[in-house]
């Protein structure tokens, strides 16, 4: 193993709502809610420390009570926290789960939207860590500017995996081109990579995400039902991996299992495309259930490799 996998993604409460479809503007519809859950960087951080490498935090938790269970179950799963609490608490994202799986989400922020450039400089990285950054904290001018400061002056021996998120949108193209400068892997799926282009293309007329990463950059587009791409930037080659066969129950967190399977295969020594597969049969997994938790294991992992499909 070469390093550790260390994640900024904020973790928030979730409150997940199962209806059959979205209602129209100013009607109403009815929802069988669940028990809330932790989810955002949540779900990364355990389907990384699932998989059996060192995984840490670097999202600010805060001193409230839900932040309070944050923490215990982040210590069952085995995440160490690096950044020092903040009075208050994480923010609450409502998920709206339709009946084909979507899931369309509606996110308050808490103090996992204020990071301190102060406490991430003071972090001790070592060569072969792998940082991942998310596109939803990025939202923010002062946390976008405080994690992209900081991911810029990363040193060379850090991975940086950046992910584009559903609010893709609304970070602002000088933010997208700064990290993605610097960004070793870009993960996005179908929509965000659409929407990614439309933003760099904006800014700069015939821009691409080729031509605002470097040369060595590795990008990931997750395809859904058709697998993913990966796409060595330095050789040119684009290579295309099946999904794996599986139910569509919830979509939720299946794009952040999907990352946290890749970066965790990368740091235990597989190459990018074959991290890559892993994570498709990861997140043929996690859609197969409500929630993204429990998370995949490896022993589940290799049984969908080897049999080519989810089976119940």
């Amino acid at each position: 193993m070469s390093g550790r996998f260390i994640s900024t993604h904020s973790v928030v409460l979730s409150l997940p709502m199962r209806i059959s479809k979205l209602p129209e503007r100013g009607g109403s519809i009815h929802a069988a809610t669940a028990t809330s859950l932790p989810a955002g960087g949540f779900t990364t951080l355990c389907a990384a420390a699932k998989l059996g490498v060192p995984t840490a935090t670097a999202s600010p938790l805060g001193t409230g009570p839900n932040s309070f269970m944050v923490r215990q179950l982040l210590a069952e799963a085995g995440v160490k926290i690096l950044i020092p609490e903040l009075v208050g608490d994480i923010g609450v994202a409502i998920q709206l789960i339709e009946d084909d799986g979507s899931m369309t989400s509606i996110v308050t922020t808490g103090v996992e939207s204020e990071p301190s450039r102060e406490s991430l400089d003071q972090l001790d990285l070592h060569d072969g860590d792998l940082v991942h950054i998310s596109g939803s904290d990025l939202v923010s001018e002062m946390s976008a500017e405080v994690l992209v400061g900081w991911a810029e002056n990363l040193p060379k021996g850090i991975t940086l995996v950046v992910s584009a998120s559903p609010s893709v949108a609304q970070v602002p193209a000088s933010v997208w081109l700064r990290i993605l400068r610097r960004a070793d892997i870009i993960s996005r799926n179908i929509r965000e990579a659409g929407t990614l282009s439309d933003i760099l293309g904006g800014y700069e007329p015939g821009m691409s995400l080729q031509d605002a990463t470097r040369e060595d950059a590795v990008i990931v587009r997750r395809l859904g039902v058709m697998g993913c791409e990966v796409f060595l930037k330095e050789t040119g080659k684009k290579i295309s991996l099946p999904a794996y066969e599986s139910n569509t129950v919830d979509t939720a967190g299946v794009g952040d299992t999907h990352i946290a399977t890749m970066c965790a295969a990368l740091l235990l020594g597989h190459d990018h495309v074959e991290a890559a597969r892993m994570a498709n049969a990861a997140a043929a997994i996690t859609i197969a259930h409500e929630s993204a938790l429990p998370v995949p294991t490896w022993g589940q992992i290799d049984a969908v490799m080897k049999n080519g499909d989810v089976t119940h």
